[in-house]
């Protein structure tokens, strides 16, 4: 997949576009993206997806920012998997927002992208004064020659499918309902980095992992399964501000043992993937205290993680 930052030099014959924002790409998004790239293939066209770094609401309301419920690198992550083959970031500012919508589906989607077909959903807007909306789309589809489709928003439990849906209920540890608008296991991206080492000193040594998401699951100990380089491991994270090693202006870290591996992972990008919370986090009076409740949670997340591979 070929990721472009920025409007750049970009020019395709043919394209097939799918525009949003896409934060989480719930089950709403990846139909939405789906359904281009089935119509990429049919035209043997390029499936394109248009998307926007940083949201919005960063620029434009910053005093009530939305929380990002994936980071902008685990974002292209899942579009590659779900067979993107070129995603442009535009970088979204002030300027951007003063765009003309005409403008931009004329010298960006006609001109650059050899636009055939544009995918967004049915409530999208973008542009000076939120003009871009699917009205102008479909007018200028006739000058253009592109098809346009207004993908409808997806329900679960009679709710509408959305990023801020997402926002409610992962904070509130509800990972199966989560997990159920997702398609997959609530999850971070990150960067393994080095930490206090303190995991190894307890015999658990564990992955220091950097995210850039802002949602995630309320503190505690979960079972967990770890991809990295294309493998599938299980192991326990611990999430949360490790009380029991009182520091100060703590942060919420997240520190992930996994099991029976001894690879040096410094640098590396690793996803969590949590199955289950097991505990919330508490703090222990002594070391020993500490590595007797770590094994208890070692044998029960075993457990777990065997019944989750069969």
């Amino acid at each position: 997949m070929k990721v472009i930052y920025g409007l750049g030099s970009i020019k395709y014959k043919k394209s097939a576009v799918a525009i949003g924002i896409f934060d989480g790409i719930h089950r709403g998004h990846q139909r939405l993206i789906k359904s281009m790239i089935s119509h990429a293939r049919k035209l043997r066209a390029k499936a394109v997806v248009v998307t926007f770094y940083p949201h919005p609401s960063h620029v434009l309301r910053p005093e009530a920012s939305l929380p990002y419920l994936i980071s902008i690198d685990h974002r292209l992550r899942i579009l590659e998997e779900l067979g993107v083959d070129v995603v442009l970031v535009i970088p979204f500012n002030r300027r951007f927002a003063r765009i003309d919508p005409s403008c931009f589906i004329k010298e960006i989607l006609v001109s650059q992208l050899g636009v055939k077909a544009v995918f967004v959903g049915d409530n999208f807007r973008f542009g000076k004064d939120r003009s871009g909306d699917i009205t102008l789309f479909k007018d200028l589809s006739l000058k253009y020659g592109y098809c346009m489709r207004a993908v409808k928003t997806l329900k679960s439990q009679g709710e509408i499918i959305s990023s801020g849906r997402l926002r409610r209920i992962i904070p509130d540890g509800k990972l199966k309902e989560a997990q159920s608008l997702l398609g997959r296991c609530v999850s971070v991206l990150g960067q393994v980095v080095h930490g206090a080492s303190r995991g190894r000193g307890l015999g658990y040594p564990t992955a220091n992992v950097q995210y850039q998401c802002d949602v995630l699951p309320p503190c505690g100990v979960y079972a967990v399964k770890v991809i990295w380089n294309k493998k599938v491991f299980y192991g326990m994270a611990n999430l949360g501000l490790r009380p029991s090693f009182k520091e100060k202006n703590p942060k919420v870290l997240l520190e992930v043992h996994i099991f029976d591996f001894n690879r040096n992972l410094y640098g590396h990008q690793i996803l969590v993937e949590f199955i289950r919370k097991v505990r919330d986090e508490i703090s222990f009076s002594s070391k020993e205290e500490l590595i007797a409740q770590i094994e208890k949670d070692e044998l029960r997340i075993r457990r777990l993680s065997l019944k989750n591979q069969s």
